[in-house]
């Protein structure tokens, strides 16, 4: 690739720094983005809209003639960079983000044309070694975050808790209209720096049309239900945590993670302390009658919810309900039946679908004026920007949008008129 100057890793990292999970600029960032990105490329997405715009409308705001730019586009969508989606003869595309986006799709299949494990060690140092742990609050921090723990469904008694279609993994997968699976992101990543387990790598699960995308450019294998089904069985098998799409409906994907390599399970791990993790919608229960304290959930627990406390005879279980993800994992390790799932006190109601979950969170995280003044190089664009974002970020706005109530409503009348204006399903 070649070199970006600090002007245009500078443009481009406030590009993406705009996106709901941002991208906090550091000089790791930026040798990053100088092996992924040409200095061309790394242009036309500094100036690419904040949400999916078609081919004529790209070429009118870049200015460049259509004919000239897709192959530009094309080049950038085979490398991950940039998505598209399609219907029929239309293309609308979209400017992957860091995560979930381009730095999966570097990593989840096996590359010559970058060096892949130049990038793994860049990408470790930039989501752990930051003192900040800025990119991880990216992620796993606020209200409305972008993934969320999908309970082992064979932990669960029926008999005992509710469980709805949104709940299931295999519900998700079996409402998908099109499957594909490829390399997981951080095992392949681990397995650059001498750090991997011996878990499979193609377990990672897309769904639907980011599905059919990745497998048209050679990112991931197209596959059919049963068999996405099958890698979720042999995922709670290996004592995997099923980290699904934070939506109820159109799931984009499904990974399963070990505890060792993922970032979103470290993330869980490390600012446990800070805010709210997101969790499913059932937490560990232990019996104490039957627990012999032999520690073998505390060895599976993903998060550091279940620990052992003393030695030999003194030896005891600990349980942090607190920091439980409910994943159920600990349930398939105890040989006894002395954990079960039950119901969460109250219940989290994920985002309806992912604009809706794109909107919450560009809302909490006071980016909403990129998703509605969405050209970067525009000038009237880029003042209404700093205009709404300064209303939206005043004392008495936070205190009106933090009422549960209002922010749906707010969150929907936008929808409605997002939809209403781009005449499309893809807004």
């Amino acid at each position: 690739m070649g070199h970006l100057t600090l002007k245009q890793a500078a443009r481009l990292t406030s590009r993406l720094d705009q996106n709901p999970v941002g991208a906090p600029g550091n000089e790791v960032l930026t040798e990053i983005l100088g092996l992924l990105f040409t200095p061309e490329e790394a242009e036309l997405a500094a100036r690419m809209p904040y949400g999916f715009s078609s081919t004529g409308r790209l070429s009118r705001i870049l200015g460049i003639p259509a004919v000239k730019l897709e192959p530009h586009l094309n080049s950038m969508a085979d490398k991950g960079l940039v998505m598209d989606m399609r219907k029929g003869d239309k293309a609308w595309w979209y400017l992957s983000p860091l995560i979930i986006g381009f730095f999966e799709f570097t990593m989840m299949r096996i590359r010559t044309d970058v060096d892949q494990k130049a990038l793994a060690d860049l990408m470790h140092r930039y989501l752990f070694e930051d003192p900040r742990d800025a990119m991880l609050r990216e992620v796993v921090a606020g209200d409305t975050q972008l993934v969320r723990p999908l309970v082992h469904e064979d932990a669960l008694d029926e008999e005992v808790v509710e469980v709805l279609d949104w709940d299931r993994a295999s519900c998700l997968i079996g409402s998908a209209k099109a499957w594909s699976v490829g390399l997981c992101h951080c095992r392949h990543v681990a397995s650059h720096r001498g750090e991997a387990c011996d878990i499979p790598m193609e377990m990672c699960l897309s769904l639907g049309p980011p599905a059919e995308m990745l497998s048209r450019r050679g990112i991931a294998r197209a596959i059919d239900k049963e068999e996405a089904l099958d890698i979720l069985v042999r995922g709670r098998e290996l004592g995997l945590v099923h980290l699904g799409d934070n939506v109820r409906k159109g799931a984009v994907y499904i990974c399963n993670c070990c505890s060792c390599c993922c970032g979103i399970l470290e993330g869980y791990r490390r600012l446990k302390d800070t805010g709210p993790i997101q969790t499913s919608n059932y937490v560990a229960a232990v019996d104490r009658d039957k627990c012999t304290d032999c520690g073998a959930c505390a060895k599976a627990c993903p998060v550091g919810a279940l620990t052992t406390v003393g030695e030999g005879k003194e030896r005891r279980l600990v349980f942090d309900e607190e920091i439980c993800i409910g994943c159920g994992v600990c349930v398939r390790s105890c040989r006894i039946d002395a954990l079960s799932m039950r119901d969460r006190p109250s219940r989290t109601i994920p985002p309806e679908h992912t604009m809706e979950r794109v909107v919450r969170m560009a809302l909490e995280r006071g980016k909403l004026q990129a998703l509605i003044f969405d050209e970067p190089d525009k000038l009237t664009h880029r003042v209404l920007r700093g205009v709404l974002g300064a209303v939206l970020n005043m004392p008495p706005a936070k205190q009106v949008l933090a009422n549960e109530q209002l922010r749906s409503r707010f969150v929907h009348g936008f929808l409605k008129m997002a939809k209403h204006k781009s005449g499309s399903d893809v807004v």
